[in-house]
C-alpha cells in the first residue's frame, strides 16, 4: 500500500541524494538519475518504494511519443519518472526539471480531485488480483454475439486499471474509461497510452456532466464495480450502448439488450 506517508518519504529522501547528471543527454534532453548499487542511500527496496510513490500521485506526460507516469515536486520545479516494465524492477528513478517539455503534451488526463479506497492499492492491484482463463473465456463468450469484425467501441465504469482491455474486449483506441481513482488510471494509461479517452470521475458525474450520447457506444461495460450502482445509474448506462449492456455482480455476468 501507497500513501502520503511514503510520498513524504520520497520527498525527504530524493532531496537529499546525489544526483547523477546524465552527460549523454546534456543538449537533447538533460536530467539527472538515481541508480541502484551506484548511488549511496538506496536500497533496493527504496527503488520499488519510489516507483511505486511515483506511479500513485503522479500524472501522464510525453516525451515526444512516450507516455510516462511524472511525480512532480510540491513546488513544480522538478519531476521524477521511471522506465521499467514494471515497478518491481525499478533500479533507476529520472529527474529533470519541469520548465521544458518535450513533444505535443496530448497524454490522457487522469487527474481527479476525490479519494478511493482504491488509491493506496493500485500500483499493486494488477499483482494481487491476477486475470484467470476462465474470466477471459467467460467475457469473451458473452459478448461474442455482439461484436462486429471491427475493435468495437467501449465504454468501461470504474474501470481501473482496465481489466476489460487486459481482457481482450477491445482495442485502446476505441475505448474509453471512466474511473475517479487518480492512481488506478495512471496504472491503467501505464499499460495502454493509447487509450482514446480518460474521464478521472465517478460515472454518475459524468452522466449529470453529459459527457456521453445515447448509443454512443457498441458495448458498455460495468464490470468490477456494477454492484456499487443504482438502478437509475443502470438504466442510463444502457442508454448509452447500442448493442449491449454487461454488468459483473458477484462473479456473474449480466446483460442488458
Amino acid at each position: 500500500m501507497t500513501n502520503q506517508d511514503d510520498l513524504n518519504w520520497w520527498l525527504t529522501l530524493a532531496a537529499n541524494v546525489e544526483w547523477t547528471f546524465a552527460n549523454t543527454y546534456a543538449a537533447t534532453a538533460p536530467h539527472s538519475y538515481v541508480v541502484l548499487n551506484r548511488t549511496a542511500g538506496m536500497t533496493r527496496e527504496d527503488f520499488i518504494r519510489a516507483a511505486h510513490v511515483i506511479h500513485t500521485f503522479g500524472q501522464p506526460a510525453k516525451f515526444y511519443s512516450m507516455t510516462s507516469i511524472y511525480l512532480t515536486s510540491p513546488d513544480g520545479r522538478l519531476k521524477w519518472w521511471t522506465m521499467d516494465k514494471h515497478l518491481s524492477d525499478t533500479t533507476l528513478i529520472n529527474q529533470a526539471t519541469t520548465e521544458r517539455l518535450y513533444g505535443v503534451q496530448n497524454a490522457p488526463s487522469t487527474l481527479s480531485c476525490i479519494r478511493t479506497p482504491y488509491d493506496e492499492i493500485a500500483t499493486s492491484y494488477d499483482e494481487w488480483h491476477p486475470i484467470e482463463d476462465a474470466e477471459a473465456r467467460a467475457l469473451s463468450e458473452v459478448v461474442a454475439p455482439f461484436k462486429s469484425e471491427y475493435p468495437t467501441s467501449v465504454l468501461d465504469v470504474g474501470c481501473g486499471t482496465g481489466r476489460v482491455l487486459d481482457l481482450g474486449l477491445t482495442t485502446p483506441d476505441r475505448y474509453a474509461g471512466v474511473d475517479p481513482s487518480q492512481p488506478m488510471l495512471n496504472m491503467l494509461v501505464r499499460k495502454y497510452p493509447s487509450v482514446a479517452r480518460i474521464y478521472p470521475t465517478t460515472i454518475e458525474q459524468a452522466l449529470a456532466d453529459g459527457a456521453f450520447t445515447p448509443g454512443q457506444f457498441e458495448i458498455v461495460t460495468a464490470y468490477d464495480s456494477a454492484k456499487e450502482l443504482d438502478l437509475a445509474t443502470v438504466a442510463a448506462l444502457s442508454e448509452l450502448s447500442s448493442r449491449v449492456t454487461v454488468l459483473k455482480r458477484d462473479s456473474q455476468l449480466e446483460l442488458i439488450t
